[in-house]
């Protein structure tokens, strides 16, 4: 079910201009879908594509409950294109290794460019590039400011 669902909300997300960030489906086929677009998501995005779903899929075969939202700006990134969507702006790094960063996305890639901000006085500051693996990332998110 999920593998079929996936590939029918892609169609959908595809055709708006966003993608697909996440399917979570538990063991009482609760299914919830996470997408997420260069533009931002929508009210109408998400009810778009829950009704191409449940349009494709008969709840009398299989019953299921579904949720289409958005990938939540506190979530974790999931796919490439969260990191593409959000160069320029500030993100939280944590390496595999425990290590954490916190810097401004310049590019993505093969690796993760950030630019971070080093202290050298009491205030003044350097910026340095540093330059992640992909494969050494654990977890990156965006870093909100209420400023």
């Amino acid at each position: 079910l999920k593998d079929s669902i996936i590939k029918t909300a892609e169609e959908k997300i595809n055709e708006l201009g966003a993608f697909l960030v996440d399917v979570t489906l538990t063991i009482n086929n609760n299914i919830t879908i996470y997408i997420d677009s260069f533009k931002g998501v929508t009210f109408n995005h998400c009810v778009t594509v829950s009704r191409y779903i449940e349009d494709r899929f008969d709840r009398d075969i299989e019953d299921y409950s579904l949720t289409v939202c958005s990938a939540g700006v506190e979530s974790p990134f999931k796919v490439e294109d969260q990191y593409k969507k959000n160069i320029g702006k500030e993100v939280k790094v944590l390496l595999t290794d425990g290590k954490r960063f916190k810097g401004k996305i310049l590019d993505y890639g093969e690796e993760l460019i950030l630019e971070v901000k080093k202290k050298t006085g009491r205030k003044s500051y350097n910026t340095e590039e540093l330059l992640i693996p992909v494969n050494n990332i654990k977890e990156t998110k965006l870093n909100i400011n209420f400023k």
